[in-house]
Formats: C-alpha cells, sequence, structure tokens
C-alpha cells in the first residue's frame, strides 16, 4: 500500500460518536461501518470548522439551554443574520432542533435547542461505546447477579479514585466533575446528574447505572457522607439521578444533613 493510500485509510477512520436513539445497536459489517463513520466525521468537521459555530455550539453544550437567534448573536458578538446562518447549519447537521416560541407580541421567535450527543472525533478509530454496550448487555442478561457484579466494579474504580480528605458530597465528587460529570446535590439526599459521563451507553444497558451507584459509594465511602446510593434511572438525553440513603455522621460545609433511612425524594 502507498503512503498516500494508508494516508488515506487513517484519516477514514476518524470517527465520531454521536448515538442519541434508544435503539438497539445495530452490528453492521466494515463496509458499512466506515461508511457510516465518513458521514458522521463529515457531520463534526462540518459543525466545528468555523470558529463563529464552533463557539455557538459550545455554548449549547455548556449549559444546554435553549436560545433565540437574538441571545447567540450578543453572546457570539455577531450580527443576527450570521448568526441564524450559523443556527441553521446546525440545524441541518443535527446538533440544534428548532420550534417557535409562541404567546409574545409579533411574529413567534425560533428558539434553538441541543439535540445530539457529544462530538467525538479519534483518530485511528476507536469504538469504546460498542465494548462497553456489549459487556453491558452481557452484564444485564445476567439479572441480579450481573447487577451486582457491575456495581463492585464500580466500587473498585471509585475506590482508585476517591479522596478521603473531601468532608462533603460535592468533594467527595469532585473526581468525576473533573472529568466533565455535572452533579446537584439536592435535599433529603437526592443527586441529580445533568451531564452522565456514561449517558450513551446507559441509555440503552440502564445496568450501567449500577456501576455509577458503586462508583459513587466509593468516592463517599471514607468520607463523613458514606452512604448508600440508589440508582433512579436515565432522566434526559444526558442525565440521570441517584439518592443517599444514609449519612452516618454530619459534616462541617452546611449541605444537608441526612438522616437514615430515607426514601426517595
Amino acid at each position: 500500500m502507498s503512503n498516500l493510500s494508508k494516508r488515506s485509510t487513517e484519516v477514514n477512520g476518524l470517527t465520531t460518536n454521536r448515538r442519541n436513539s434508544g435503539a438497539a445497536p445495530t452490528y453492521v459489517t466494515a463496509a458499512g461501518m466506515l461508511g457510516g463513520v465518513a458521514t458522521d466525521m463529515e457531520r463534526a468537521l462540518g459543525a466545528l470548522r468555523d470558529f463563529t459555530r464552533r463557539d455557538i455550539l459550545l455554548r449549547f453544550y455548556a449549559d444546554r439551554k435553549p436560545r433565540s437567534v437574538e441571545q447567540v448573536a450578543r453572546e457570539a458578538s455577531v450580527h443576527r443574520s450570521v448568526a441564524f446562518e450559523h443556527l441553521e447549519r446546525l440545524v441541518g447537521l443535527g446538533y440544534l432542533a428548532s420550534e417557535r416560541r409562541r404567546g409574545f407580541p409579533g411574529k413567534p421567535a425560533k428558539i434553538y435547542r441541543l439535540t445530539a450527543g457529544p462530538v467525538q472525533i479519534s483518530h485511528p478509530m476507536r469504538r469504546y461505546d460498542v465494548l462497553a454496550e456489549a459487556l453491558a448487555t452481557e452484564f444485564q442478561r445476567m439479572g441480579d447477579s450481573g447487577t451486582n457484579a457491575i456495581r463492585q466494579a464500580g466500587r473498585a474504580l471509585g475506590a482508585t479514585m476517591a479522596r478521603p480528605e473531601a468532608r462533603s458530597v460535592t468533594a467527595a465528587l469532585e473526581p468525576l466533575t473533573e472529568m466533565g460529570g455535572e452533579y446537584e446535590i439536592g435535599p433529603k439526599g437526592a443527586i441529580d446528574c445533568g451531564n452522565c459521563l456514561f449517558a450513551e451507553v446507559c441509555r440503552r444497558t440502564p445496568v450501567i447505572c449500577s456501576f455509577h451507584a458503586g462508583l459513587l459509594e466509593a468516592l463517599l465511602e471514607r468520607t463523613p457522607v458514606a452512604a448508600t446510593v440508589e440508582a433512579l434511572g436515565h432522566r434526559d438525553p444526558n442525565g440521570c439521578a441517584y439518592v443517599i440513603h444514609r449519612r452516618e455522621r454530619a459534616d462541617s460545609t452546611g449541605e444537608p444533613t441526612l438522616a437514615a433511612p430515607l426514601t426517595r425524594g
């Protein structure tokens, strides 16, 4: 194979993972997969090539809030017509969806919201999502024993990441927030994960939520907020929820102190 042909093959190995449907995985031939990879790669590069469009898209990923053309134009410091062109391009690429906002005087304003999953580009191609989903599916088929095993796997990983000096739930979860996870601590032991690090897999194989719960437990294990964590399941395209059932003693951070046992809520 010539260097040019080899380079062409490597470029075709770039892949993006933006799967956001709830359908079961489909395993295809190598030729079919490469065709899909090329399409995803072109879509991602089309979205990210322009600096302004990339900035606009990243703002949607940062807080997942819907925006009007006027808001986007103001945030990106561009003219309204420029913002509109970029937003429509992102709609065409499948990253955003638009709808008309009614109930206001004059012509209904268009509102744009994020619809796509995370953008991932790897070179050469790596499909860790396929591996994770295949393994999780087998654990799920094992029933309770599989659920317990994958929860212990989460605890084992969490034990390697835990920070014994943490004195609150928020501090204990910092290893995950530093990786991009978003956690909001609510009353009565509620933990709302707005950006789950495992969302694309747990959407199809819910047993991954048990892995995540075990991970959270291990992070809390050696802190004053040691607790049993229950997974409440997937919540939206990128989130999930948990509840702490027990806290052995209060911490000094002002966060809610939990009494055992707790119920959902």
